[in-house]
């Protein structure tokens, strides 16, 4: 769980988070391996900082498992000419141990590995060795997704990691962030150094001057602001909550579009069944909700709202808003738009239910001119 302490045994118990994040991992990767092996790209890279053992003490499969049983299941994608690396960093000799058994079984299951695929194992620290080892198997400009889940929280992931990954125009980070490990350490001026390394600055330690019920929406904004100025384009943020109130943030950056639609309809795949309730960290009324086919569209309805308070604007830019700023897919917000259009709350540029071309605007403000517009709204 959260704020768990770091496990001493060889393995540990799944925990209904990680269990939820590698539904999570599996479906981002269904859609992710088959755009890299039908691009140009003669390799692709996915990674895992802190690999652990591969298995949990319930038999159940590790992240590094569930994402070689998605290579392995359609390895006929791989071209002849192309190579995926899966790059296993784990700091401890007995998980390593297990972990390469338990990956060999996998390739068993399947009938050995593919002659393009390159599994690689490394007994190290990622903070220390991701880079290189990142350099060494793909030193040319071609995509990784790697995948950062540090007992620690984020203060265990150094900022040049996603610096690096940025600095690819195919590059991309799931990170795992804890930010009520960061509001107890912020003080602390060890464990504040780490900090510091983690959001590229010290800025976060303001966290300690924030209203209690605003600390955890400051740190994810500050770490959004950290990945931003490393160079993604895209940044996500979301909040898992069990019934116990136990919390998990995870934050997705990429340099893509298509990789952020990607992962927001890897998230909302998350079976209610799970028992999960999810946040927009950065909502203020703090509203938790399923993923769910009929969703929860509160938080994005008021959102949406106050942009549209500052004047008319284009529904693309309103779904762009949805999918880079909240939790919710841009196809929610084109929902939401034509339910808020029938309601009689807002008006569009045909006279009709809006479209992606469109203009929209609240029925009490004054229609926009019809002449060319200048600039953009935001």
């Amino acid at each position: 769980m959260p704020g768990m302490a770091t496990p001493d045994d060889t393995t540990w118990d799944l925990d209904p988070h990680t269990e939820a994040k590698h539904v999570i991992i599996r479906e981002y990767l269904k859609a992710w391996y088959p755009i890299c092996t039908g691009g140009q790209f003669k390799e692709f890279t996915y990674a895992e900082g802190f690999s652990g053992p591969g298995i949990y003490k319930g038999g159940e499969p590790g992240s590094p498992v569930v994402a070689l049983d998605v290579f392995l299941r359609r390895s006929e994608l791989l071209r002849p000419a192309q190579r995926l690396n899966v790059l296993l960093i784990e700091k401890r000799d007995d998980r390593v141990e297990e972990l390469r058994r338990q990956v060999s079984r996998k390739l068993d299951e399947y009938g050995g590995r593919p002659a393009q695929m390159k599994i690689t194992f490394r007994e190290d620290d990622c903070t220390t060795a991701l880079l290189p080892a990142l350099q060494e198997l793909s030193p040319r400009r071609s995509p990784f997704f790697a995948v950062l889940d540090g007992w620690g929280g984020p203060d265990a992931i150094p900022l040049d990691i996603a610096r690096s990954a940025a600095n690819r125009p195919g590059g991309e980070v799931l990170v795992t962030f804890q930010p009520q490990h960061l509001v107890r350490f912020a003080t602390v001026e060890t464990r504040a150094q780490a900090g510091d390394r983690c959001f590229g600055s010290d800025a976060w330690r303001a966290v300690v001057d924030q209203p209690k019920d605003m600390k955890k929406k400051f740190l994810v904004d500050c770490y959004r602001k950290s990945l931003f100025d490393a160079g993604f384009g895209y940044v996500a943020s979301f909040e898992m909550r069990d019934e116990h109130k136990n919390e998990l943030h995870l934050v997705f950056a990429s340099n893509h579009p298509k990789g952020l639609i990607k992962m927001k309809e890897a998230m909302w795949k998350v079976d209610k069944q799970q028992g999960f309730m999810f946040r927009d960290p950065r909502d203020p009324a703090q509203l938790a909700f399923f993923f769910e086919e009929k969703p929860e569209l509160g938080p994005l309805r008021r959102a949406l709202l106050s942009k549209l308070e500052e004047g008319p604007t284009e529904v693309e830019k309103l779904r762009d808003f949805a999918l880079r700023e909240t939790v919710y897919r841009d196809s929610h917000a084109g929902t939401l738009l034509k339910d808020l259009f029938k309601e009689g709350i807002i008006e569009s540029s045909t006279g009709r239910v809006p479209r992606k071309q469109d203009r929209v605007w609240l029925a009490k403000q004054t229609p926009p001119s019809t002449q060319p517009q200048q600039g953009t709204l935001f």
